[in-house]
């Protein structure tokens, strides 16, 4: 069933390429991040995050997110009492959340969440604010190779604890395709991860059946 699945999946998104290569990427318009999206930094905590059982606040860290996804967990967010300013956002639905700090950036689309959640001060919060881009479209080319190369040119690389500062985040170069290839983008990715989930378990069963026969020969030549 799983396989039958797959091979849906994969016919989905040969069908989806075929339309990408169809479109003319030439007519592609060219705009910086600034000019789509508003972009905050996390909260900022001036010492140690002290968890309390009555705090007012959850605050989502490095550890709940995961970069081979890339995703994020709620399960076990700390709570505690912040101190606010007008300057700290919490976290909404279609934000999406920039890792700033580390050998390794990424960008995570913010889903369903708890309330009050704030961002810890290793991530930038990034608010679309056009209507001409979709969040999930962003997040998605966020985590491509051009980025990745931009920012290897323009971060602080070569240091103990690279950071992208925020000037070279909102300069990026973001192409806008109409909104319905934009959309197509996303659908194939999502049935990319999906692919990709599906591949991983049929391995682990075809590892666990090669295994099974070999122990049964094992076992029957005795």
């Amino acid at each position: 069933m799983q396989f039958i699945i797959y091979c849906i999946i994969n016919k989905f998104i040969l069908n989806n390429i075929l339309q990408f290569q169809i479109y003319c990427v030439n007519e592609n318009i060219v705009m910086e991040l600034k000019k789509l999206a508003t972009i905050q930094s996390g909260y900022i905590n001036r010492g140690k995050i002290e968890p309390r059982d009555d705090g007012t606040c959850l605050l989502l860290q490095a550890k709940d997110v995961d970069a081979g996804q890339p995703s994020y967990r709620t399960d076990a967010l700390v709570r505690f009492m912040p101190s606010l300013s007008g300057k700290d956002w919490f976290l909404k639905h279609g934000e999406i959340l920039f890792m700033a700090r580390g050998a390794r950036n990424f960008s995570v689309l913010m889903g369903e969440l708890p309330e009050n959640v704030l961002a810890a001060a290793c991530f930038f919060i990034v608010r679309v604010s056009s209507p001409e881009i979709l969040p999930k479209y962003l997040c998605w080319y966020l985590n491509q190779l051009p980025v990745e190369e931009y920012l290897s040119r323009f971060s602080g690389r070569g240091v103990h604890m690279p950071v992208v500062r925020r000037a070279v985040l909102e300069s990026i170069d973001i192409p806008l395709p109409p909104l319905a290839i934009q959309e197509k983008v996303s659908e194939t990715d999502k049935l990319l991860q999906i692919e990709q989930g599906l591949y991983k378990k049929l391995a682990e069963k075809r590892k666990y059946l090669i295994t099974e026969i070999c122990l049964r020969a094992i076992r029957q030549s005795k």
